[in-house]
């Protein structure tokens, strides 16, 4: 099965179309559009000051746009009240009452305040999807921040919402406890069906989690697609160098499929840019290490510069020969450096696949 395949055919549930938003002379979002169907998971992801926050805040009518259109099951909200946009929201800090109990903090928004019996069984089931069963009595203070997390997710489930926006709800939380929550919370969303829109600046997080993953960049969305589409397609070169780790060559142009770095000459799988300088990008997983040399396509050789023990990958460094002051690097698995020990100082032969080869506009990044 194709990721995101369980919501083929499902229908659109929310979208934004040419959304701006200006403060004073900073354009905070710029024409942003986005579509999401009922059920899907995606991520808004970019660094800080990106626009993402922004564009979920005028999703949530915490804020109104300057321009363009918000549509939520068909239904336009662009300028409707936060109470008349059918969502849940869970917030970084996650705005618990501390004066109030983990079950009032839960059926804070159900409604009618009279149906006290309705609202306890409400949150017993809520506490039970969470996995915090026999926590109704408890204060936000006797809870350790993967608990509060829960309890604030649990109160944005409370009244069944259509629409579950996420503003980095895992970024306080430390790095362990960060991923248990992150799975937790992707097979709940699942479980429930959802549609769920999250904020975070964090790419393993988000291509951990979401069915689609939109990168944000100065307020515009870059690229839209799968996270697999995402990391091994980027659409811009912004979308190269944010997400994942890469190695960047200064080239020039010798053919539509052709860039010539230094003394080498690589074949391309796809056209390269037509005009002025070019960027060679590939991930270091890509480059591939053989364990003895054969002429071939992209393939070259390299000094093994330094070899450093990284758990399940070992990072490489080496400086291709022929190619005055650059470095590439490298991840390969223990079961190749068991057939193929590396040493710093040796000459081995480098091949950088076609398939796995980008070329951007532009001189190289830092």
């Amino acid at each position: 099965m194709k990721p995101a395949d369980h919501l083929s055919g499902l229908s659109e549930h929310l979208s934004v179309h040419g959304l701006s938003r200006r403060f004073g002379a900073f354009t905070a979002l710029d024409q942003a559009s986005l579509s999401i169907r009922k059920g899907e998971f995606v991520c808004l992801l970019g660094p800080s000051g990106c626009g993402k926050t922004t564009l979920l805040r005028l999703i949530a009518g915490l804020d109104l746009p300057d321009a363009g259109t918000i549509r939520l099951s068909g239904r336009d909200i662009t300028r409707a009240a936060p109470a008349k946009r059918d969502y849940g929201i869970v917030f970084q800090s996650y705005a618990l009452f501390p004066n109030l109990t983990v079950a009032d903090n839960i059926a804070y928004g159900l409604a009618p305040r009279r149906d006290k019996a309705g609202h306890a069984r409400r949150v017993r089931e809520l506490l039970d999807i969470v996995g915090l069963p026999g926590s109704e009595g408890k204060y936000p203070s006797q809870l350790s921040g993967g608990q509060q997390q829960r309890v604030a997710l649990a109160r944005a489930l409370a009244s069944s919402p259509g629409l579950l926006l996420l503003d980095e709800p895992l970024s306080a939380l430390d790095a362990r406890v960060r991923v248990r929550l992150r799975d937790e919370l992707k097979g709940l969303q699942k479980r429930l069906g959802v549609t769920t829109l999250m904020v975070t600046h964090d790419q393993e997080e988000a291509l951990a989690i979401a069915d689609r993953v939109a990168v944000m960049n100065a307020g515009r969305i870059e690229q839209v697609g799968a996270p697999a589409e995402i990391y091994r397609s980027p659409a811009s070169r912004f979308v190269a160098e944010f997400v994942g780790e890469a190695n960047w060559l200064p080239a020039e142009r010798r053919g539509e499929r052709e860039a010539a770095v230094g003394h080498c000459v690589f074949q391309l799988s796809r056209d390269a840019p037509a005009a002025g300088p070019l960027t060679l990008f590939i991930r270091p997983e890509d480059v591939i290490i053989k364990p003895r040399w054969e002429p071939a396509a992209n393939t070259f050789l390299a000094r093994v510069e330094d070899v450093a023990f990284g758990g399940p990958m070992t990072r490489v460094r080496l400086r291709p020969e022929g190619m005055p002051g650059l470095a590439l690097r490298a991840e390969v698995c223990p079961s190749m450096l068991n057939r193929q020990p590396l040493l710093p100082g040796e000459i081995v032969p480098v091949a950088l696949p076609a398939a796995q080869l980008r070329a951007y506009s532009g001189e190289a990044a830092c």
